[in-house]
């Protein structure tokens, strides 16, 4: 909180944007989705205005999330597929990957299963590829990308 104050006192709409997506991210990650809906989707819009893409496609996933701790599945789904639509389109490989592994949970139905097969070898494959760029070979020494590498490697196994 004490960066978002900060970053309010600088003035500059995007240090702002991105102070207050961080804070949208704590939310999201302390399992509180109407708080960081609530707080997301005005995100998403001013990052749009401010042609700030990665933090756009960055809050649609977190929406997304948020959805799927709400169980609302089907609109996680929706948000995601347009969210890797984008980050596709953008070269966004961190984010396609976080779509695509999200997009697998949210699809952990027993009638999903080969969609979520698909969207979890595709979460390795990005992985592995991210590892092949000059200075990456420690990508998976970050928490968050080792847990969506061994989950993802476990769950396409099924």
């Amino acid at each position: 909180m004490e960066a978002l104050q900060a970053a309010k006192r600088s003035k500059e709409p995007d240090t702002v944007l991105i102070a207050n997506s961080e804070v949208a991210k704590v939310l999201v990650e302390e399992k509180r989705p109407p708080e960081a809906m609530a707080a997301l989707k005005p995100l998403q819009q001013r990052a749009d205005d401010l042609g700030l893409k990665y933090v756009s496609v960055e809050s649609s996933i977190l929406v997304a999330e948020a959805m799927i701790q709400r169980h609302d599945l089907t609109a996680a789904r929706d948000e995601l597929k347009r969210a890797m639509l984008r980050s596709d389109q953008l070269g966004m490989q961190p984010l396609s990957a976080r779509a695509h592994y999200l997009l697998a949970i949210a699809e952990g139905d027993p009638g999903s299963q080969p969609e979520a097969q698909r969207d979890y070898r595709e979460v390795v494959r990005l992985l592995d590829s991210m590892k092949k760029d000059p200075g990456a070979q420690q990508l998976l020494d970050r928490a968050d990308f080792k847990a969506m590498y061994e989950h993802s490697t476990h769950g396409s196994a099924h």
